[in-house]
């Protein structure tokens, strides 16, 4: 079994870099549609390495830059992936990673089908966006990095986080700042054991991956265990019997384990469900808090109003979309208790949507700080 090896998937070629670095970087012609070849090429190349650590190139990611409540960065990848028809050219279920600030994505089961094939051959350590590799790895300022054949990608990233990505056609020179997989290595390892929702999965990868780290941290324990009795009771051959023993044990550990982990993981579910549970109730108990806002709006808009934007500005709050008839949509706020001073921020233009005449719509209005009355049947 060879060392760790990290891959970089391009739209016509992958990149093979030893963690070592040793060899150098090795590149395998593939196509998406096709990875098992590809697959074969790297095990005849580098035998079984121990760990992978997959990077997707920006010819494959579509890219956003969603505007989204002021929620931690898992919850946001859970409302990338709910409704990535919104935010990205997507139809499909969809894998997606995010910083906060730029978002990517890519079809799951595409994305899915190369890491199965690569699976087989090796464990995939993670799974991560060009993006995300290059800002692990520091790499701050202006970057252009492989896209499309007849394309340049081009990355800002500032703090350790991707401000600005997108695809460029230009026949121009190229930009000397290039970022390779000899760049990009040493930020993908780095992300491998950074947190899930900045790696590119769906919803079941992400669940494997956590079950993995689970089980490493067990055998982890296993191991050191075994060290520790190894060292205690290396004095003599009676001491050697015993740590044969213990070697046995420690390999059918995970095995005996297996349902400690499992409550194990329960355990930390339902804690983690009752602690977003006790915040929301927290939250909601004001009704100017976010939650209660988006409540309210949510029931007296009309079922035809999609809102794009919530935005509070500390003494007014904005919502900008679009509906049916958004010049309704001032006098239905006014008329509610929950809020006031409602008036419209900018004119209204009108579009045809799929041959339905739709309108846009910006309100500024204020909330009165005690919660409203229900309505019935709205």
């Amino acid at each position: 079994m060879s060392g760790a090896l990290c891959l970089l998937l391009e739209s016509d070629a992958v990149y093979a870099l030893a963690r070592e670095g040793a060899g150098g970087v090795t590149r395998i012609a593939w196509r998406p549609e096709a990875p098992a070849p590809m697959a074969e090429a790297l095990r005849a190349e580098f035998g079984t390495p121990s760990a992978l650590v997959v990077i997707i190139g920006l010819a494959f990611l579509e890219i956003a830059e969603p505007q989204l409540p002021p929620v931690s960065n898992d919850v946001r990848v859970r409302m990338l992936q709910r409704d990535s028809d919104r935010y990205f050219a997507l139809r499909e279920p969809a894998a997606v990673a995010t910083d906060g600030a730029v978002a990517f994505a890519m079809p799951s089961a595409l994305l899915a089908s190369w890491i199965d094939v690569l699976a087989l051959w090796s464990p995939v350590r993670a799974v991560v966006t060009l993006g995300e590799a290059a800002a692990r790895g520091g790499h701050n300022g202006r970057w252009a990095v492989p896209a499309d054949p007849g394309a340049t990608g081009q990355l800002t990233i500032r703090d350790g986080l991707v401000r600005e990505a997108r695809r460029t056609r230009s026949a121009g020179a190229p930009i000397e700042r290039t970022l390779t997989i000899v760049e990009l290595a040493d930020g993908a390892w780095r992300a491998s054991t950074g947190p899930l929702d900045r790696q590119l999965l769906d919803t079941p990868m992400r669940a494997r991956r956590q079950q993995q780290r689970t089980r490493r941290w067990w055998q982890s324990i296993a191991f050191a265990a075994a060290a520790l009795l190894l060292l205690a009771w290396s004095g003599d051959r009676w001491r050697e019997r015993q740590l044969l023993a213990l070697q046995r044990e420690a390999a059918t550990l995970e095995q005996s384990t297996a349902g400690a982990r499992a409550a194990q993981e329960r355990l930390v579910r339902a804690q983690s469900e009752q602690t977003a549970i006790a915040a929301a109730d927290r939250g909601a108990a004001r009704a100017d808090a976010p939650a209660a806002v988006l409540a309210r709006l949510g029931a007296v808009l009309p079922r035809d109003a999609f809102m794009q934007r919530l935005e509070w500005a500390g003494a007014e709050w904005r919502i900008d979309g679009s509906a049916n008839d958004a010049a309704a949509l001032v006098p239905l706020l006014d008329a509610d208790a929950a809020f006031v001073n409602v008036r419209a921020a900018a004119p209204s233009t009108r579009y045809l949507e799929s041959g339905r005449t739709r309108s846009s719509f910006s309100i500024v209005f204020q909330t009165t700080g005690t919660p409203p009355v229900s309505r019935g049947g709205q």
